[in-house]
């Protein structure tokens, strides 16, 4: 705030802000820590993109490309380290479409071909302070993943059994791909994943296994939000 100095005294003159000029922000700062449980010896890296509503502004537009963290190697069943930080601060108008984050799992092995092994999805929590994020991973089965190929004009979303029972006769290709060639059925779009825009039918007929799991280390910093009577729960 503006202040003039008389004397050894400083007197402040407050400047009072209606709630038009106010805007609502929230700060999220913390890392990736790593990734646990995952049944392999070869090399992981995490990919992190956000999801969030029409109303919410990162302020940094380059984090929106995504957070890749380093390749860390570990044995099956112990913690592949990433400890990758990540710093993002949004301009808040309203709170609806919370920031979500959609979390995917590369391996890389011993032939240095990469290919995505897992999928995850979570919430950043919505109260101030720190907080411990344990994020549970799934990697497709390869059945119905080739719905745009088989039908592409056909609406998923009052033909969800007929897709169902026309695709899984795919299955056995992809999990033959995926045994032989160590290549796992991947997700061609990350659109049954996100929040308010996110491909529901697909997502209701989309068949998985579960993975391991992903360590997140978060900071919430609320700002406005008692002066625009906003609530973050």
């Amino acid at each position: 705030m503006p202040y003039h100095q008389t004397g050894n005294q400083l007197d402040y003159q407050e400047i009072k802000q209606t709630k038009a000029d106010l805007k609502a922000e929230v700060h999220l700062i913390g890392q990736i820590v790593g990734g646990l449980d995952f049944q392999t010896d070869d090399g992981l890296f995490c990919e992190l993109a956000i999801d969030c509503g029409d109303g919410w502004d990162l302020l940094q537009p380059g984090n929106n490309k995504g957070i890749q963290t380093q390749t860390s190697y570990a044995n099956p069943g112990q913690l592949f380290s990433w400890g990758h930080p990540f710093d993002l601060h949004f301009s808040v108008s309203n709170i609806i479409g919370w920031p979500k984050a959609l979390l995917k799992i590369w391996r890389l092995d011993s032939s240095n071909k990469i290919d995505a092994c897992s999928y995850g999805t979570a919430n950043f929590p919505r109260s101030a302070g720190y907080h411990q994020m344990t994020c549970e991973t799934w990697t497709p089965t390869g059945e119905n993943l080739d719905l745009e190929i088989r039908k592409p004009n056909e609406d998923l979303a009052t033909n969800t059994d007929q897709f169902s029972k026309f695709d899984r006769s795919l299955d056995w290709r992809f999990q033959a791909l995926s045994f032989y060639m160590e290549n796992p059925p991947r997700l061609t779009t990350l659109a049954p994943l996100t929040t308010d825009k996110g491909d529901f039918a697909r997502r209701k007929i989309l068949n998985s296994i579960s993975n391991g799991k992903v360590i997140i280390e978060v900071e919430v910093l609320l700002k406005n939000f008692k002066r625009l009577s906003f609530s973050g729960q």
